[in-house]
């Protein structure tokens, strides 16, 4: 199943490839199949381990997947660094069925009154990760898609939407693309960016404490705050006294 979601990202798939195939959805399902008391242990686990930047963002999308008042806000970014990889995440052009070769007018391939139509209507949120390396052009095509299953005309269908990553660290990738091109592909580019409201990690929680200073550098430099002049730390410079340590 792995293999099969790998290539449907290359418009591919085993029966395209004459390989043996399998039920990729079925073996989808048959993982969402946890038990629900070890996963609520572990979700107390890991709340109690939060910081309170970690716990405001919980207790916000909590408050956004129980409370169904107009006001409260559905589309979330989190700008900060993941320490850990989403268990059970999928590729989004697999959930999607998002087209390979993007336009203003994509389309999701994912036909209504299907099971993966269900599976998506059913969800009560969505975890999108490195969304600022994914091209606006798709973003828009799943927030037409969720809007038709959902016969509801917010953006995403209404439904509660999370976006993570920096978009300091990755853009969208465009083939022999100018810079204009690069950054008028990003999701900031586009009035749907306005629908986001914004949550912020700024804690590295991977960094060690010797560590945080070069971490605030990175980061002053990434902002702009470090002027026009870089001045690199000490710790960054080889020492001609010991080169086999350096090394």
């Amino acid at each position: 199943a792995d293999i099969e979601e790998l290539l449907t990202s290359y418009n591919l798939s085993l029966q395209k490839l004459h390989l043996p195939t399998v039920d990729l959805l079925a073996s989808i399902l048959e993982r969402a199949n946890f038990d629900v008391v070890e996963e609520q242990a572990k979700a107390n686990s890991y709340t109690m381990q939060l910081n309170s930047e970690q716990r405001n963002v919980v207790e916000i999308l909590l408050s956004a997947v129980y409370n169904n008042a107009e006001d409260t806000p559905k589309c979330y970014f989190l700008d900060g660094i993941a320490a850990t990889l989403l268990i059970w995440g999928r590729k989004a052009h697999s959930v999607f069925k998002i087209p390979i070769d993007l336009n203003a007018t994509s389309t999701c391939n994912l036909k209504p009154n299907t099971k993966e139509a269900d599976m998506l209507l059913k969800a009560k949120s969505i975890v999108w990760d490195e969304a600022p390396m994914t091209h606006v052009h798709a973003f828009l095509a799943v927030d037409g898609l969720l809007q038709d299953l959902t016969k509801c005309k917010e953006p995403f269908g209404g439904k509660v939407i999370l976006l993570g990553g920096d978009f300091r660290q990755v853009l969208p990738v465009i083939l022999r693309g100018s810079r204009t091109l690069t950054v008028a592909s990003s999701l900031k580019k586009h009035a749907l960016w306005l629908k986001f409201h914004k949550l912020y990690l700024t804690k590295n929680m991977r960094a060690l404490e010797s560590e945080r200073d070069f971490g605030a550098w990175l980061l002053d430099i990434g902002e702009k705050k470090s002027g026009s002049t870089i001045r690199w730390p000490l710790q960054c410079y080889s020492s001609i006294q010991d080169p086999i340590h350096q090394l």
